[in-house]
This record gives structure tokens, C-alpha cells and sequence, in this order.
């Protein structure tokens, strides 16, 4: 049987899930396929950054995904045992609530990845994404114009073709799809081996009011660092990890107990052990994040340590930026320009990233809100989020306006469409000539004005990602036309395609002929 969506995904995971999310609500048909039998059944990551949340609350999955979550201060905790009552509380890199509010119109989250990943899945399967597990790729070729690829049931061992017009890996730092572009990773550091041990126990005698994120923890009987990876509802889930820890020297079950007990200083603590695994804390850059209609994200493209807490955050943030685009191109909207942009402005932020995830006991201008907010597309300069001009490359001030009367934030504006930004009517006008739109937008007190400054004629184009694209800083002889150029640039079109582009069908082209199982598959 042949498969023909736009876009075939290659894992599973927050990026690949993203991508396809982000996909599918732009109007692609999105197969994603996955080798494991469902989603991560291990905690993995949890801290989800300002940014992820704004993501999330365009796809309607923020409330589900802070039910989710732990109830816990992003903070980390220093100490001999949880018991010593001389914790020394230090920043991870996430703000207060309040901080973030006074930016974005949500704040971070602490969500264990394999309670995140569900919610991610239901999502894509309600955008219309075709998700099949227990399901590996075994083949692939892609030119500049498509791919085929071989994947094969792993139950029956029955196996399928799929022709797509793109294809994603977002299959992790031992990326099949990554090794079949003969694309290669350039190691960049690393901690070293470690284990976790994940267990539930009730802690509240030595932690009986709110919770941190993570503890370091130096007892000599229990070194580690314990992490919470409960939920909103109960938060007696923990995690304990410990470096050093080679595959040949993981703990045995009476060991991780009479660690986690020296560490907690509870001594007769029976932790329930939920199972025990181990990783390699390295960083690794691939050489390529694209091949022609190939494209790398997440873990794939630049695998991370937990300095930081950014590789799942980057994850989702590359597949976020990637689905739209390979949308509109994959449907004629678009063209090799804005493919291409997903290279030059997602990379750089990648291997940012994964270098800082070597440092450890370091501070970093990209730390915190300013990487997660506040990176400038094109020359990738690092931008107080709460000094934001609504420059070309940034991502869109957010201000609380008004439209038809209800209280909208501004990023609940860009997704599904570009947007321009103005309180001019003539470039409102041009806005509906050219095919975009362009919200009356009530703003008494001047404050959209100010974030985007928006003076006499002025106006700003927002992407569908919510970064802009483009601003006119003076009065327009023809809006129409300078506006259509703006677009056709966005998009990576000529400027006479721009407005038919925009309200153009589906189109792609697939192969009639099916290779059978065991020929070469074709170049697309």
C-alpha cells in the first residue's frame, strides 16, 4: 500500500510531534511514524520555558499540559539531604511567574516528558495527523523534490512505501533518517555516564511545603540530584540521578534505596522503584539540518545535555517552525526561500544551545527568558524580551488589545496566517487586496502603538510563527503594492505569485509507480 501525505515525520517525540502539529493546523496531510510500541514511557525532560507555553496556548493544549504538571518553585535546591534544613536555593534559568507575565501571556511549566507526550499526540490526531507506532523506516531517498521511503511493521512485519513531498527526522541523536542523508554529527562534549532510578515515595516529612524543581544533594552515601516529576494532582513521583554510572556498574534495587535514603535523610524511607535507566550526558551537532526535502529537528539536529534546560524546549520550538512552512510550501503557498529560512534561523539557535550544554557552572548570555524570547532571526542577536521593538527576525511583543470587544492577547493573532499589524486604514485596505489579514485592533491607551511603534503609516507583517517579517516605517505611496512585495519575500515567491500564493490548493506530485519490496526506491 502507498502512502502519499505532504509530510512524512520520522519519530514521535516532542519535536516530531510539534512538527507535525504545527503542520497539520496549516492544512498539510502529516503521517508521523514511530518505532516504539507509544509515547515515552520515561520522564526524560519536564522544564517547559515561557516560549513552549506560547506554542502550547495556540494549540490549545496549555491547560491540559499545566494539569500535568508539577506543582514546584523553578528553582533548584542545594544541600547534604533534604533533611539538613540548609538549602541553598539557586536560579535554573526559568523566571517567576510574575516575570514572565510581564512579557507573554503565560509562564513556565514543569512537565515530565512522558506526561507531556500524550497530550502532544492527541493534539496532532485531532489536527488530522496520521500517527502509527510499533512502525521503523528501513529505506529512504529524497532529492530536491520529494521523498520515498520504505517503513515496516515491526509486529507483523508487513512493510509500506511512503511517497511524501517532505521528510522529517525527528528520531533522536541516533537518527536513522540523519544516517541515510549521510549527514554526520561533530561531537561538541559532554558530562559523561550517568543512571536515574525513578521511584515514588512520600517526602513531605522533610519537604512539607512547596517543592523545587531539582535538588543537588552531596551526602557521601547518596550524591545525586533528585528531580520532581510528579503532577498537579500528586507529587510523590521523583527521579534520582547520579554521574559516573556505566551500563556495567548500575546499582542494584537495595543500593538506589539506601541511596535515595541517604540523600533524602529519611532512613527508613521505602521508596517505591518504578525502574532504573541509563544515558550519556553529550552534546553532538549535526553537520546539515537539511537535504533537499529532508529535514533534521530536535535531538537529531543538536543533541543536548540538561544544562540549561533546553533540548526539549528546542525540540518543539524547531518543529513549531518547520511544520508551517513545509505547509505552505508543500500547498503552493510558498517557495525555496522559506524553506530555506528554517536552515538560517533554526540552526544557529540549535548548535547555540547544544554548546551551552557542556558548560556547566556557568552563566550565559542566551540563559533564561533572553534565549527563549528574546532571539533575533538573521543576525540571531540576544534581545531583553521586555525591550522588543517588533524589529524584523524578533519574536512579536505581546500586548493585551482588544478585538470585537474581547480581550485578546496579540500573539493569539499570528497562527494560520500572516498578520499586519497597523492602526493606518490604508494598509488595512491593502491587507485585504493582497489576501492577509489585518484585525481592527482597539488599543486606547496607546500600548501596541508603542510595543510595535507603529507612527504615522506605519505597519508591521507577522508570520504565522509569530516572528515579523517585515515593517514599513513611513507613509506608503501604494500599499498594495509594497505590501505584496513584503509577502512575496516572506514567502519566498516572486512578487507577482504572492496574493495568488496565498489562496492557492493543495498541490504536490506523486510517482505512479511503486517500486516493490526489495528494488531500489527511486530518487522523488
Amino acid at each position: 500500500m502507498e502512502h502519499t501525505p505532504h509530510v512524512l515525520v520520522v519519530g514521535a517525540g516532542p519535536a516530531g510531534l510539534a512538527t507535525a502539529i504545527s503542520a497539520a493546523r496549516h492544512g498539510a496531510q502529516v503521517l508521523v511514524v514511530e518505532r516504539h510500541r507509544s509515547t515515552s514511557i520515561h520522564p526524560r525532560a519536564s522544564g517547559l520555558s515561557t516560549r513552549t507555553m506560547e506554542i502550547f496556548r495556540a494549540w490549545g493544549v496549555a491547560d491540559a499540559v499545566r494539569a500535568a504538571s508539577s506543582t514546584v518553585i523553578a528553582r533548584s535546591a542545594t544541600g547534604v539531604t533534604l533533611a539538613d534544613g540548609e538549602l541553598t536555593e539557586s536560579a535554573l534559568g526559568f523566571p517567576f511567574p510574575r516575570e514572565a507575565l510581564a512579557v507573554s501571556p503565560t509562564y513556565p511549566a514543569c512537565c515530565a516528558q512522558d506526561h507531556l507526550e500524550p497530550i502532544l499526540l492527541d493534539a496532532a490526531r485531532a489536527a488530522g495527523v496520521e500517527v502509527r507506532f510499533d512502525t521503523e523506516l528501513t529505506d529512504l531517498a529524497v532529492d530536491d523534490h520529494g521523498a520515498w521511503a520504505r517503513v515496516r511493521d515491526t509486529i507483523t512485519g508487513t512493510p509500506d512505501t511512503v511517497r511524501s513531498r517532505f521528510v522529517v527526522g525527528a528520531d533522536g541523536p541516533r537518527s536513522r533518517v540523519r544516517t541515510a542523508l549521510g549527514i554526520v554529527t561533530e561531537p561538541l562534549g559532554g558530562l559523561g555516564p550517568a543512571a536515574q532510578v525513578l521511584f515514588r515515595a512520600d517526602l513531605s516529612r522533610v519537604l512539607p511545603g512547596p517543592r523545587h524543581a531539582l535538588y543537588w544533594l552531596t551526602h557521601p552515601e547518596g550524591t545525586g540530584l533528585l528531580i520532581a516529576f510528579g503532577t498537579a494532582s500528586g507529587t510523590d513521583r521523583w527521579g534520582f540521578a547520579r554521574l559516573g554510572v556505566t551500563p556495567d556498574t548500575v546499582p542494584t534495587d537495595a543500593e538506589w534505596v539506601a541511596m535515595v535514603r541517604a540523600a533524602t535523610g529519611v532512613p527508613d524511607l521505602e521508596p517505591e522503584l518504578l525502574g532504573a535507566a541509563t544515558f550519556d550526558l553529550a552534546a553532538e551537532l549535526a553537520t546539515a539540518s537539511r537535504a533537499g526535502a529532508a529535514f533534521l529537528v530536535g535531538d537529531a539536529a543538536h543533541r543536548m545535555t540538561p544544562i540549561a534546560a533546553v533540548g526539549l524546549n528546542t525540540a518543539v520550538h524547531d518543529g513549531h517552525d518547520l511544520g508551517w512552512k513545509l505547509a505552505w510550501a508543500a500547498r503552493g503557498r510558498a517557495g525555496e526561500g522559506l524553506l530555506a529560512s528554517y536552515v538560517t534561523e533554526r540552526r544557529p539557535v540549535g548548535e547555540r544551545n547544544a554548546r551551552r550544554s557542556v558548560r556547566a557552572g556557568e552563566t550565559d548570555p542566551s540563559d533564561g527568558m533572553v534565549g527563549d524570547l528574546g532571539t533575533r532571526y538573521g543576525d540571531q542577536a540576544l534581545v531583553d524580551p521586555s525591550r522588543l521593538t517588533a524589529a524584523p527576525g524578533e519574536r512579536a511583543p505581546h500586548v493585551w488589545v482588544s478585538v470585537d470587544g474581547r480581550r485578546r492577547s496579540t500573539l493569539d493573532l499570528w497562527d494560520g496566517r500572516l498578520t499586519v499589524v497597523t492602526a493606518e486604514d490604508s494598509w488595512r485596505r491593502a491587507a485585504a487586496e493582497v489576501g492577509v489579514d489585518a484585525p481592527v485592533l482597539d488599543d486606547p491607551r496607546g500600548r501596541l502603538s508603542r510595543a510595535y511603534r507603529l507612527g504615522s503609516g506605519g505597519a508591521v507583517l507577522v508570520r504565522p510563527d509569530g516572528r515579523v517579517a517585515w515593517r514599513h516605517d513611513a507613509v506608503a505611496t501604494d500599499p498594495a503594492t509594497t505590501l505584496r512585495g513584503a509577502v512575496a519575500r516572506t514567502l519566498g515567491l516572486a512578487s507577482g505569485d504572492a496574493a495568488n500564493a496565498l489562496f492557492a490548493a493543495s498541490t504536490r506530485t506523486n510517482s505512479p509507480v511503486v517500486p516493490r519490496e526489495g528494488e531500489p526506491l527511486p530518487v522523488a
